[in-house]
């Protein structure tokens, strides 16, 4: 587990996406766990940490793609954690709503993401414990949400981060939910950053970054 910020990590095990673990007062938050197959290494990573970061309470997921959720419910069962999931994410893999493109749908049927046990559902802003904090960041999917805790900010599939510490829409345009949305969540970011002083910034698929303005 590789140090980012004062009680903030990245996970070094887990496969799929980036895994991120937030240390609280009270227990510690893993963010996006990430594919089946890193479910071992994962949760072998999380034990030997343990000390460290404290016992994991909460599993907070930005969106419910299979590569940052598809590890979420067997993590859960052996830790007795609470997850985390924005509601309109939360109804799609319930089944309760299909996806909403083309590419989503099949994506769905060759992808399987159990759904966990005990689930709270995120709609509008809130937190997850004490310092860590959740907002939607909507357009990649229609539940995306982002955490912050201090000056990091967790940003999921919601944006990609240049080296350079700038945000752009996801590389991967097919599939975004809704681009005029995604759009708007970026620009929305941007703001975040710059008004709340972000040094950090961990997004799914790059390497955690500094910010321009911490830079």
């Amino acid at each position: 587990m590789r140090l980012i910020a004062n009680n903030c990590y990245q996970l070094e095990h887990s496969k799929g996406a980036n895994g991120y673990v937030v240390s609280g007062s009270a227990g510690a938050a893993v963010i996006d766990p990430g594919i089946s197959s890193g479910y071992d290494a994962v949760l072998k990573e999380l034990r030997d940490s343990e000390t460290r970061v404290g016992r994991v309470t909460d599993i907070a997921l930005t969106h419910y793609d299979f590569d940052h959720a598809q590890a979420v419910a067997r993590l859960q069962q052996e830790l007795g954690a609470t997850v985390w999931l924005g509601g309109a994410d939360a109804a799609i893999l319930r089944g309760e709503k299909a996806p909403p493109t083309a590419v989503r749908r099949l994506m769905q049927r060759l992808t399987s993401i159990p759904y966990p046990d005990r689930l709270e559902e995120m709609n509008g802003t809130g937190s997850i414990f004490e310092g860590l904090d959740y907002f939607p960041t909507p357009g990649h999917t229609p539940g995306h949400f982002a955490f912050q805790w201090n000056s990091v900010l967790f940003t999921g599939d919601s944006v990609t981060v240049r080296k350079d510490g700038g945000l752009r829409q996801f590389i991967l345009r097919p599939v975004i939910s809704d681009r005029a949305v995604a759009g708007e969540t970026e620009q929305l970011l941007r703001e975040r950053i710059t008004s709340q002083s972000i040094e950090w910034v961990c997004a799914g698929h790059n390497r955690p970054t500094r910010t321009k303005s911490a830079a």
